[in-house]
């Protein structure tokens, strides 16, 4: 089967490929494509190849996805069927070949096999394999792979490959008309999302409700968990929590007032798993004792403004939400792409709150507020507060709000604070 699967790919033509912002490394290491089911992982891959046509023939290049169900029953044994083609189709006295593996995790045991393939044909054989689950970067495939490979974590679009797919050519200077189609883009942004598909589909709210189920079925409860409905129903939750405190302990008093006795390590555990998928993520609180991020309450955020809106808010537009969610990505994106950039929040005992501090190896960085609606004193004055008091107690001068459609700059004693709206600020 992995030769009649590769003539295919041979055999036949790529698909028109919208070009990503994310770049795939092109030395000897092992490429890691990681990131949430039809973030566009594919395409990444089919973008990369493109590239290499370029340069090289297409029979230098081998690409299989793991969820063809021609490869069904997925076997160990098809990492060695693959050397013995291209030992059979004698692909290296004709140079280099380009391995490309889709869904990699897919097999059991796989990364023994990535690791002995890379070290037996290291210049010879370039890997690239993806993954729809932070497991394909597990501990033991990092210790498999140490000094061997580079990750990279793809989320859905961001706002400017966003504007690319609606074919929108984005300008140096904008005029009027510019800054009013791209809020009007913004807001189709901020309530559909970012998948590639959701954004070129004209049933978008069907194709989410169906992303959605395929990432709960296939990434999550596939994994033999024993209570699916609870973990089902955690996801809703999470879903309909966005941007707001999760608390394991109440979580797990939530579930004994329905009748369902559960645990806090179960609780977390099955967070863990959905985490895994990419499906949401958490925001702990800002200190510098270990102890006190994991006891505090985190706040959970949602892969996809499109999937929160419509699994979350049942077709309500809270538009606070969906900034600070916004927001969030942006910011995610950054730690994914520079291991060295951690985001928290920021709470005092006041009660007193700033949605994120940027922090950079030792150094805070930056610290942002969002707030959708500004234009009430008595709300700007809450929220310039925070900054200022998180400002003094962190020794942080970069201070950020991100607005609806303020721009301006202002001077609170010896502090500066910038306004920006989030349309711009997305597109920095």
């Amino acid at each position: 089967m992995i030769k009649e699967v590769i003539y295919e790919f041979w055999e036949n033509e790529l698909p028109e490929v919208i070009p990503r912002e994310t770049e795939i490394d092109s030395s000897d290491l092992v490429n890691d494509i990681v990131g949430i089911r039809r973030c566009g992982k594919t395409f990444l891959m089919f973008s990369k190849i493109k590239e290499l046509l370029n340069k090289f023939d297409k029979k230098s290049i081998i690409y299989i996805n793991f969820e063809n169900r021609k490869l069904f029953p997925l076997k160990y044994e098809y990492f060695n069927e693959i050397i013995e083609f291209i030992h059979s189709e004698n692909l290296l006295d004709k140079g280099k070949v380009y391995l490309f593996l889709d869904e990699v995790q897919k097999i059991d045991g796989w990364e023994k096999s990535i690791r002995s393939i890379y070290d037996e044909f290291k210049g010879r054989i370039k890997i690239f394999v993806s993954g729809s689950n932070a497991n394909l970067l597990s501990k033991d495939y990092g210790t498999l792979l140490t000094g061997r490979h580079l990750s990279k974590t793809l989320m859905p679009l961001s706002f400017r490959e966003f504007l690319r797919f609606k074919d929108y050519d984005l300008k140096e200077v904008l005029t009027e008309k510019d800054r009013a189609k791209i809020k009007k883009f913004l807001e189709d942004y901020l309530y559909f999302g970012g998948f590639p598909e959701v954004v070129l589909s004209d049933n978008k709210e069907q194709m989410l409700s169906q992303l959605f189920n395929d990432i709960l079925s296939r990434d999550i409860l596939s994994r033999n968990i024993r209570k699916e409905s609870v973990i089902e129903e955690f996801s809703y939750y999470l879903a309909g929590n966005v941007a707001s405190l999760l608390s394991f302990n109440k979580m797990a008093d939530y579930f004994k007032s329905r009748g369902i006795k559960i645990s806090v390590p179960t609780i977390e555990n099955y967070f863990v798993l959905i985490e895994n998928s990419f499906l949401f993520f958490d925001n702990l609180i800002f200190s510098y004792k270990i102890k006190d991020q994991f006891q505090n309450p985190r706040k959970v955020y949602c892969i996809d403004n499109g999937i929160f809106n419509f699994i979350g808010l049942k077709f309500n537009k809270d538009y606070g939400k969906l900034y600070e969610n916004a927001v969030f990505l942006k910011l995610k994106k950054m730690s994914f792409d520079d291991h060295l950039i951690n985001i928290f929040y920021w709470k005092n005992v006041l009660h007193e709150e700033v949605d994120f501090i940027v922090k950079e190896g030792l150094k805070v960085k930056q610290l942002v507020q969002v707030c959708y609606n500004i234009d009430k004193e008595e709300t700007k004055k809450r929220e310039i507060k925070a900054l200022i008091k998180a400002s003094k107690e962190l020794k942080c001068n970069n201070l950020l709000v991100i607005t609806k459609d303020i721009e301006s700059e202002e001077k609170i004693g010896n502090k500066k604070i910038k306004f920006v709206p989030l349309w711009k600020w997305l597109l920095q």
